[in-house]
């Protein structure tokens, strides 16, 4: 039975993984995109979900001690995330009816080569859970895993309403204009935000 520790535990690890989740970031513009293609949607969708809850498992077993021991390697995380995010353009990795084999090594690759991810996933939601006692660390761990299938699956289940919509070549220019933008907008930011700590 959950206490009301376990229950705040599980709310503040909604509202982390809601303020995470929510992040526009190459892996929900990717599972998006994927959706409105009717591409692999629901097959990226499960990859981004399984990645997110093994990573928020690791987190909460302790995983985040080991990259915060590494300060210096923890920089070149936000300075290779903030790159990753620039370079990443998303129509490359479905043009030409990509296969099966490749959208999955791509979700992979958003999934595990971001170092964003790390830096979101480990750092900060193991960083959080240290605030609770070892009982109350695993409601905490649900209440962010439970996000992560709301949202991705919310994406690609989006992306193939709006299918219709985004159908005409000049709809899918928009769409990867909007992308890019996003894409570099976030690099900024987290530039930014390195450098202001600097």
């Amino acid at each position: 039975m959950i206490g009301v520790e376990g229950h705040g535990a599980l709310i503040q690890g909604i509202m982390l993984g809601a303020s995470i989740c929510v992040t526009l970031g190459p892996q929900s513009i990717f599972v998006l995109r994927q959706g409105i293609h009717g591409e692999c949607a629901l097959r990226t969708a499960a990859i981004c979900t399984a990645a997110d809850l093994l990573l928020i498992a690791a987190a909460a077993a302790g995983a985040n001690a080991l990259v915060m021991s590494f300060p210096e390697a923890m920089r070149y995380g936000v300075w290779g995330g903030a790159i990753f995010t620039a370079a990443f353009r998303p129509r490359a990795a479905v043009s030409g009816g990509a296969a099966t084999s490749r959208v999955v090594k791509t979700t992979l690759a958003l999934c595990f080569l971001n170092p964003q991810v790390y830096l979101e996933m480990v750092a900060v939601v193991g960083g959080m859970s240290l605030q609770f006692a070892p009982q109350e660390r695993s409601f905490f761990a649900l209440g962010v895993g439970l996000i992560s299938p709301l949202w991705f699956f919310g994406l690609a289940m989006g992306g193939r309403k709006l299918a219709a919509v985004f159908r005409c070549n000049r709809a899918q220019c928009a769409i990867d204009l909007v992308a890019g933008l996003a894409m570099v907008a976030l690099a900024i930011a987290i530039i930014a935000g390195e450098l202001s700590q600097a």
